[in-house]
């Protein structure tokens, strides 16, 4: 059903505004829940703090251990290499991520290392109470989901269990933490120098009257992941109508009309470049 020498997936688009781009690298993505139990309740801090094992503490201690002083990612057996093809500028990035003004960036190495081609380890979400309602207690029990960002060449069973085993081995004040491994999906890297990539290449390159580059994604695109393991011997090829500063899935999305035009004609164009490869053939 899914029979096809190549693919294009659409759903992406270029690096900026005038810059063509083909997206060949796609991070994959695993969840982690880290937990503990130290009390059979709650108690005053007055009376116990000091003393009683404070479950809270104790996992704030041990999130902490996944990142270095300069906030790169701690934790052993997670692939990561540099970043090659095109990227954003730290300028760029720093007005995408609206970070405030005069404060640094986590991690070291360049923009696309740390974003595509490395990995990333967030807390997505931690039991506590709000700060207006916060309650005079030692914590008897304490939970954190951790979602981690994966390289797109590893596997991403293979990333979790490392994140697993780093977070197993810990003992915050004496203490041990319960690890359950969550949901999982593998990232994605295209194959290049194939017919249809250098198409596709040629294509982009022809419609914006610029040299295409390449670049990756941070996130996943469960589709492609997909269609990948259905037919892993077709070419895919991710380009579209975007940009990097569409703010695709959120407040304002928007497509520039012209970022728009040039990408139905770079697919068009592809179409004709890729047929030339087969009547070459004949």
């Amino acid at each position: 059903m899914f029979a096809a020498d190549a693919m294009v997936i659409a759903d992406v688009g270029s690096v900026r505004p005038g810059s063509p781009t083909l997206t060949v690298a796609l991070r994959g993505s695993a969840q982690v829940i880290v937990e503990l139990t130290t009390l059979g309740a709650d108690k005053h801090n007055g009376l116990y703090g000091g003393a009683a094992p404070d479950a809270r503490l104790a996992l704030i201690r041990a999130l902490a251990s996944l990142h270095d002083d300069n906030g790169d990612v701690a934790v052993d057996g997670l692939m990561r290499e540099p970043w090659t093809g095109s990227s954003y500028t730290e300028d760029e990035f720093r007005t995408l991520a609206e970070i405030r003004d005069g404060l640094p960036l986590l991690g070291t190495g360049g923009i696309g290392e740390r974003i595509w081609s490395g990995p990333a380890i967030t807390v997505t979400g931690i039991d506590a109470p709000p700060v207006d309602g916060a309650v005079n207690a030692v914590a008897s029990t304490a939970r954190a989901v951790i979602n981690l960002r994966v390289h797109p060449r590893q596997p991403a069973t293979e990333a979790q269990a490392a994140l697993v085993r780093h977070l197993e081995a810990l003992r915050p004040f004496g203490l041990q933490l319960t690890v359950t491994a969550g949901e999982t999906g593998d990232g994605f890297a295209a194959a290049e120098g194939g017919p249809a990539f250098d198409a596709a290449l040629s294509a982009l390159s022809q419609s914006w009257g610029e040299p295409a580059g390449l670049m990756a994604g941070g996130g996943s695109i469960p589709l492609v992941m997909a269609l990948d393991t259905a037919v892993p011997t077709a070419e895919k090829l991710l380009f579209g109508a975007t940009d990097g500063y569409a703010n695709i899935h959120g407040p304002n999305e928007r497509v520039l009309l012209d970022e728009l035009e040039k990408a139905v004609v770079a697919k068009a164009l592809f179409f004709q470049e890729y047929a030339d490869t087969f009547e070459g053939k004949k």
